[in-house]
């Protein structure tokens, strides 16, 4: 058959949505003419003659209480409701697909995407992107086999998730790229000596692979855990994905299997291999530059106000994946946020403050300044309720900047950073970047809110 003839009986179908529903409503049941016209609507006579064509090319036949598929109605159908999947997904989430980098996904496996999309879906909302982690979580605490592909931290701790899983008899299998790998040598990183302690259990796997894999993937017995990156080439931490069901299992399996045929397994003198590597992002080199050498601006802390746990997870994982190399202190209350910054209004730090605190609000750190000189060091208001109210009140009350928490902010915060030190700079008269100075204005915010009604706050 050549292509003009399958574009013709794709036409076929494709012009005929009576045609198409009668097999999607046999592909479980056998039905009559009376079940298919309650169901369809319209006419018995019109249901006929379509039953009477499809019947002629062998896709439907007479059972004993009405209409069934054949197999060639049956394979037919199955590929009429991939196809509706992915068309339905492309026009749901258009801009999903346009905007992220799909080129880790093999041919193959965009062939096979009905698979995925015809399951059922958890993607999360764009004001609470950790939502898909938290679930993940939960479902691999009580997973029995676990297998992922990671080229970027997935969890602030990945190797915690993993471990529990191995020390309960989960069979875990870890695949590692280079920005992952690099870390196995760092008693502190992410993975530590615990995972290579682990290697001596049987039901515990490392492999390595050099490739540059731009998606992340978790597949158990019961569902897909699917993560891509953006054009850009940042991990979009709010693309990630749940698909539960057979198919989307199956289909991670396929992906990771095909990236897994071409790594390296890792035991212990492997990974101290690859680990004396200078080439990987985490190898010595990384490291020894972290230790010293800073410029005063590298010393800088980011002071980080955020109650809500798992959000100040995040964010902390966003600055390590851009290879931040300052101090992050993260801190849960107003009230530690003034002891912290009175303790330490002699040092270089940019301040990151939600705008609602168990205690008070991110604002309350700058008293009644009108400029971010008169608050006395830089101050970026962080909120989930993206109100432009509060935006203008933010900026009038001598913020530097104001951010919405959605993915895509989130995901820009080292920048913002840059650029509120930029705007700092220029509102302290120069263009460079020395620590002295960075804090000289007084801390106007720390004066007026550790005074209350009832006297001096004990910080």
């Amino acid at each position: 058959m050549d292509e003009r003839d399958m574009v013709k009986r794709v036409r076929s179908f494709a012009s005929s949505e009576l045609k198409l529903n009668i097999l999607l409503r046999l592909k479980y049941n056998e039905q009559n003419i009376n079940d298919l016209q309650t169901a369809l609507g319209g006419r018995n006579t019109t249901i006929l003659h379509a039953i009477r064509d499809m019947s002629d090319e062998d896709l439907i036949y007479r059972g004993r209480y009405g209409y069934k598929l054949t197999n060639l109605g049956s394979i037919r159908t199955s590929v009429l409701e991939g196809v509706i999947a992915v068309l339905a997904d492309l026009e749901a989430r258009p801009d999903f697909w346009l905007n992220h980098d799909i080129s880790s996904i093999p041919p193959e496996m965009l062939d096979r995407l009905s698979m995925l999309l015809r399951s059922e879906m958890i993607s999360p909302d764009p004001t609470t992107p950790l939502e898909c982690q938290e679930r993940l979580a939960a479902l691999l605490s009580t997973s029995s086999k676990i297998i992922a592909l990671l080229p970027v931290m997935i969890f602030p701790k990945d190797s915690e998730v993993f471990l529990k899983a191995v020390r309960r008899g989960a069979s875990v299998e870890l695949l590692l790229t280079d920005n992952i790998a690099g870390t196995l040598m760092d008693d502190e990183g992410i993975l530590g000596p615990e995972v290579r302690r682990a290697l001596k259990f049987e039901n515990f796997k490392l492999r390595h692979t050099p490739e540059e894999i731009r998606l992340a993937l978790f597949v158990t017995e019961s569902f897909l855990y699917l993560g891509l990156y953006r054009l850009d080439g940042v991990y979009d931490i709010g693309s990630e994905t749940i698909y539960i069901g057979e198919g989307a299992v199956q289909w991670g399996m396929q992906l990771f299997e095909f990236y897994a045929r071409r790594a390296e397994g890792l035991d212990e003198d492997g990974i101290a291999k690859l680990s004396s590597s200078e080439d990987l992002p985490g190898g010595p080199e990384a490291l020894k530059g972290s230790a010293e050498g800073l410029t005063p601006l590298e010393e800088l802390t980011i002071v980080l106000v955020e109650d809500n746990v798992g959000h100040a997870a995040f964010i902390s994982r966003v600055f390590e994946e851009r290879g931040n190399r300052r101090r992050l202190q993260h801190l849960t209350t107003l009230r530690e946020a003034l002891a912290w910054i009175g303790e330490n209004r002699d040092d270089p730090f940019l301040v990151i403050a939600d705008y609602l605190l168990p205690d008070g609000h991110g604002l309350d750190l700058t008293g009644n300044a009108e400029s971010p000189l008169e608050v006395g060091f830089p101050l970026i208001i962080l909120t989930g309720f993206g109100s432009e109210k509060i935006a203008v009140q933010a900026l009038k009350s001598g913020a530097i900047d104001y951010v919405v928490k959605d993915a895509e902010s989130m995901h820009r915060l080292p920048e913002i950073v840059e650029e509120a030190l930029h705007k700092w700079a220029v509102y302290k008269g120069r263009e460079g970047s020395k620590a002295d100075g960075l804090n000289e204005a007084p801390l106007r915010g720390v004066e007026a809110s550790t005074t209350g009604e009832d006297g001096p706050l004990k910080i």
